[in-house]
């Protein structure tokens, strides 16, 4: 077994250490260590009625009752090796144990090798980036959040909080995952806020720039864009980089920054905070991203 305080040791910003697994195919798979509590021998399953495709069945673990997913069969890569180990993640206040056949070793690279992988608007949405390995392998990076909403999704039950808002400029944001572009746009949608997006750190970066063209001054920026959302995780160009590269712009010096992230530990809303952001919100939680936007523009 493998505990997190062993693996996640994440501190360098502009970095991704990732926990490299096997499906029982050919195929090499990763995920961010710091989504990863520990590391197990595949136990007792517990099947449970209902239960939707993709699911095994539930486990008990340390107390903790958790929903097992069969990670081949909810993205469609099943091997032949049968599940031998479980990934027992961490995200965004929720916990899932991903069935898996094999367990290699962590590898730590820059956000910059991550690439976003070849069809970035699909359904399935399984995979936020790929990354190559020394001995030319390709690595598919799991988008945990996306293929749990697709297996046992959660239903939005958070109120959107009332502000008195008269910004008409659009929040921008920034985020890989199809599912979270869809949340985002739905709490905007019933704020009565115009937006627009990119799907990644640098699209977002050149969309921004655009957006701005010709314009000098800061308070003018501002009615260009409101208010600027950026992922902490992304291919390419991650959300504390993005960040950075906007408050090293005077133009963008007044524009409220909000850190929208499954990765809910105090280190990583540290790194946010350092990196220029002004409120570093949890992933997937509506109430809290609708509070930090109203707060931000009804001062603004």
């Amino acid at each position: 077994m493998v505990q997190n305080t062993a693996i996640a040791q994440q501190n360098t910003s502009g970095m991704i250490e990732i926990l490299l697994f096997s499906l029982g195919g050919s195929e090499v798979f990763g995920m961010n260590v710091f989504k990863i509590r520990e590391v197990t021998e595949l136990s007792q399953v517990t099947q449970v009625p209902g239960q939707p495709a993709g699911m095994n069945g539930v486990i008990s673990l340390r107390g903790q009752v958790l929903p097992v997913m069969d990670l081949g069969s909810a993205i469609g890569m099943g091997g032949k090796e049968s599940p031998t180990k479980l990934i027992i993640s961490e995200f965004a206040s929720r916990s899932v144990a991903f069935a898996v056949a094999e367990v290699d070793k962590i590898i730590r690279v820059p956000w910059s090798d991550v690439k976003p992988p070849q069809r970035y608007d699909t359904e399935a949405g399984a995979l936020f980036g790929v990354v190559m390995l020394e001995d030319g392998r390709l690595v598919s990076l799991l988008d945990v959040e996306s293929v749990c909403q697709k297996v046992l999704p959660e239903e939005d039950s958070d109120p959107i909080t009332d502000f008195n808002i008269s910004h008409s400029a659009p929040v921008f944001f920034v985020d890989d995952s199809l599912v979270a572009r869809r949340k985002i746009s739905e709490v905007l949608d019933k704020m009565g806020l115009k937006h627009a997006h990119a799907i990644n750190g640098i699209e977002a970066q050149n969309k921004l720039l655009a957006m701005v063209n010709g314009i000098e001054s800061a308070s003018r920026v501002k009615d260009k864009v409101s208010l600027v959302l950026v992922d902490e995780e992304m291919p390419e160009m991650d959300g504390c980089t993005l960040t950075r590269q906007l408050r090293s712009d005077p133009r963008f010096k007044d524009v409220p920054v909000i850190m929208y992230s499954s990765l809910t530990s105090d280190e990583n809303a540290k790194r946010g905070i350092e990196a220029g952001v002004d409120t570093y919100v949890k992933k997937f939680d509506a109430e809290s991203l609708s509070k930090a936007i109203g707060h931000l523009l009804e001062k603004a």
